[in-house]
């Protein structure tokens, strides 16, 4: 069987196109398909059936036609380069032939295939809506959470460093103010103490996830990063810099910790490279699809050297579903 997935043909077959779409289309093709297999030559066919754009010249469409195929072989070869094991997905020397490789994901490769089911979901783009394989709305909040654990994770391993997964809800179901004091006593720079107009009812107060390399000395000064993961078509505008610096640490203590916060901003998509500067003067350090699945990778030696990495039990559980997702539109037996 089969599973058809919506071919945007507004943004890949367009005079423009989209070559990451057009990438993504390819490995959810090979993600779904019986024999874990898409061919790139389907992107053309795709985009001629469906075409829309009125090409004067039937030589300029073909060359637009070819310029998707080589533009999306371009992007997964960069994805299959920079990721290496933590990528699910092999394409033949040839170029050809897509090749689903995670039938046992190994924790990288989770997060990359979460990434990219969250890449897709109907706010962000319509590939998945409306075919048999679209999440529940239930399993979109768990995909949610399962990716801010990818996220700790990898923040873990940006620091090399034990990590906190503060977000609401939280797993270990405390207050913000109970989890504010729990990690602050771990850092013993700063008093916690609430101030002044300050929100009553906190849940996360934007941060997501907190990571940290202290040093053994126990003093401040060392490497602290703070983390907002954003996964909803919005994510650009919600940008957790100026907040970090003006308000997170005014708001909460009383004295203020010495230490400077790090400002993260952690998504699942893949960004142009062209738009990828503006995105980090914007938001500050930017870990998107192309960087969390490796640093997932990462994290996975420093919890067993013994750091502490909260959630990270839960990652099993998302292997899980990644795993079972992948089978969806099989035929029942």
């Amino acid at each position: 069987m089969t599973v058809e997935l919506y071919f945007p043909h507004d943004e890949i077959g367009s005079k423009n196109p989209n070559f990451d779409l057009a990438a993504d289309y390819l490995e959810l093709t090979a993600y779904f398909s019986d024999d874990c297999r898409s061919f790139t030559k389907d992107l053309i066919n795709a985009a001629e059936i469906g075409a829309e754009e009125d090409w004067a010249d039937v030589d300029d469409e073909m060359t637009n036609r070819e310029e998707v195929l080589s533009g999306a072989i371009r992007r997964i070869a960069g994805r299959s380069n920079s990721l290496r094991d933590a990528y699910p997905f092999a394409l033949d020397n040839s170029g050809d032939i897509l090749t689903y490789e995670g039938q046992a994901p190994s924790y990288g490769q989770a997060a990359y295939l979460l990434s990219l089911v969250l890449s897709h979901l109907r706010a962000v783009s319509p590939i998945l809506f409306r075919s048999t394989v679209y999440p529940s709305d239930s399993e979109i909040i768990e995909l949610r959470k399962y990716f801010q654990y990818f996220a700790t994770a990898a923040l873990a391993a940006e620091v090399n460093g034990r990590a906190w997964s503060f977000g609401h809800p939280r797993l270990d179901k405390t207050g913000f103010h109970t989890k504010l004091a729990e990690v602050w006593g771990v850092f013993r720079d700063g008093t916690v103490q609430t101030a002044i107009g300050a929100p009553t009812r906190p849940q996360d107060d934007q941060i997501d996830v907190l990571a940290a390399r202290l040093h053994p000395d126990g003093l401040p000064g060392f490497l602290l990063a703070a983390g907002q993961v954003a996964t909803g078509a919005d994510w650009r505008e919600k940008s957790l810099r100026h907040h970090l610096e003006k308000v997170f640490t005014s708001r909460w203590f009383g004295q203020q910790p010495v230490t400077m916060m790090m400002c993260y901003h952690i998504i699942p998509f893949t960004r142009p490279d062209e738009v990828f500067f503006d995105d980090c003067r914007i938001l500050g350090n930017v870990l998107h699809r192309l960087r969390v699945p490796y640093l997932v990778a990462e994290s996975e030696r420093l919890h067993d050297r013994g750091v502490i990495i909260e959630a990270f039990e839960q990652l099993a559980e998302a292997v899980k579903w990644v795993k079972a997702y992948a089978t969806r539109g099989a035929p029942a037996a």
